[in-house]
């Protein structure tokens, strides 16, 4: 039976034995402190890890693998815990664009491997956001990257993108473990060192940190699937997100007037808008406020293009 993990009010991903990514609360359970030496996966550690294999089609990796990669999470619990905190607020905003996609619901755990779903996270190659964008596979998807604007930190645009580079990934290659290669080091570095056929026979030909992404993948489904089993505490808050795109270029010092939110939050919530405009067709990203009621102190200011209203405080 999958295990869950609840965080900031909001659901996050199950990940059990059908494809489709659910939800995931904390439930309380026997913790295992992971120490120095070895420890050994628990047959139901062992079942989940082959059903998750087999359901994306992959060989079964092995556990010493994955259990290495593990204890490299767990190195740094705080982190770790922080970075399922963030994973709350966004999960939701990437399972359905997976979906849409026709893509594993399991992917939208990517962003742990990659940045601990910090969205300012920059990589010293120069890729950036939750998933870890280079500059030309953003610009070959239609994302903006200059000094005002860079899409690769925009949570839904940045998604959209690596929901289509994993769908042609997987196209080339037709196996999950090549294209999780080629989305670490590229299709042009898994195509040259393994010829595209058997990441498992090959994978020493690919750089280091590629050949262990699938294990360490294996390990972040391990980690989600049970935070408190490995001794981890996600601190359950109330925050929320909320998202909607302009229609037309605003200064920003007009919207967060209109918005009535600090300059400072506004910042920290769109990473992607750096300058003093925001142009048309950007999303927008705040905390969530209450649903008014009739009679109460809140005040319709827009509709959003899903149809749904976007209510501030007078």
């Amino acid at each position: 039976m999958v295990k869950k993990i609840l965080t900031g009010g909001i659901l996050l991903i199950s990940l059990g034995c059908t494809p489709a990514v659910k939800e995931i609360t904390l439930k309380k359970e026997e913790v295992v402190i992971v120490k120095k030496g070895s420890f050994l996966f628990s047959e139901e550690e062992k079942s989940f890890i082959k059903r998750e294999a087999q359901k994306l089609g992959i060989v079964v990796p092995e556990n010493k693998e994955i259990e290495k990669h593990l204890r490299q999470l767990l190195k740094d619990k705080r982190s770790l815990e922080l970075a399922l905190r963030r994973a709350n607020l966004y999960i939701p905003y990437i399972k359905p664009i997976l979906i849409e996609h026709n893509l594993p619901e399991e992917l939208a755990l990517l962003p742990l491997i990659e940045s601990k779903f910090n969205p300012f996270a920059v990589s010293p190659s120069g890729a950036a956001g939750l998933w870890q964008i280079m500059p030309s596979t953003a610009r070959r998807y239609g994302l903006i990257v200059s000094k005002e604007v860079d899409e690769r930190f925009d949570l839904i645009k940045s998604t959209r993108t690596a929901a289509l580079y994993l769908r042609d990934l997987y196209s080339l290659f037709n196996s999950w473990e090549l294209a999780l290669a080629a989305y670490n080091c590229g299709e042009g570095c898994v195509k040259r060192r393994t010829g595209g056929k058997d990441f498992w026979k090959k994978k020493h030909r690919l750089p280091h940190q590629t050949r262990k992404y699938v294990p360490k993948f294996f390990a972040a489904l391990l980690v989600v699937r049970s935070p408190e089993r490995y001794g981890l505490k996600v601190k359950l808050d109330t925050f929320k997100i909320k998202s909607f795109k302009l229609k037309e270029n605003r200064k920003v010092k007009n919207l967060i007037t209109d918005l009535k939110i600090k300059e400072a939050v506004f910042r920290d919530m769109n990473p992607h808008l750096r300058g003093d405009y925001v142009p048309a067709g950007s999303y927008v990203y705040i905390p969530e406020k209450p649903t008014p009621k009739e009679g109460n102190e809140f005040v319709k200011i827009i509709v959003l293009d899903n149809g749904a209203t976007l209510y501030i405080k007078e």
